[in-house]
């Protein structure tokens, strides 16, 4: 049996650094944060950037390894997303919510009184947050996943024997 290395991943902080933080920044911006709606787009392209970024520094990662840094990718990129968000919700003043309401209404001719009412009510805040709490934790998972994914899309080629 294969005796498993304890050793840290070299380059693994960096690397999630890195790989989460420009997958989280580019979740925040408007538009283009539309992107983690599909598959989490962001999320899973910082998590292959983690990867692509252990791969420079060593050729061999385990499994494990690869979903752990994924993970990390993943928690980083939310973890600046809630930041941001939480800051974004904290500012929320009865007359900007009221502003956004009837960009909503704009947007969506459709949205009923009752609808904007409740977006109006104390509870949104508390909406908002448990939203960004759901997308941090989706955003782990979709990390790990991606992180898997990329460990076997991204392997460099073993190198060929020479007789």
């Amino acid at each position: 049996m294969a005796e498993r290395s304890a050793e840290p991943l070299e380059g693994l902080g960096r690397s999630v650094l890195i790989g989460g933080g420009a997958a989280g920044i580019l979740s925040v911006f408007p538009g283009l944060n539309l992107l983690n709606l599909f598959f989490m787009t962001w999320i899973v392209l910082g998590a292959g950037l983690t990867i692509h970024l252990l791969y420079r520094r060593q050729a061999s990662l385990r499994r494990g390894d690869a979903a752990l840094a994924g993970a990390l990718s993943g928690l980083c990129a939310g973890g600046i997303f809630a930041l941001l968000g939480a800051i974004s919700i904290a500012g929320l003043d009865p007359e900007r919510l009221e502003r956004m309401i009837e960009t909503a209404r704009a947007v969506a001719p459709a949205l009923a009184d009752e609808q904007a009412a409740a977006l109006a009510a104390g509870p949104f805040k508390a909406m908002m947050a448990l939203a960004i709490g759901l997308f941090v934790l989706l955003a782990i998972a979709a990390g790990a996943l991606a992180g898997l994914a990329a460990r076997r899309l991204l392997r460099p080629a073993a190198p060929e024997a020479h007789e």
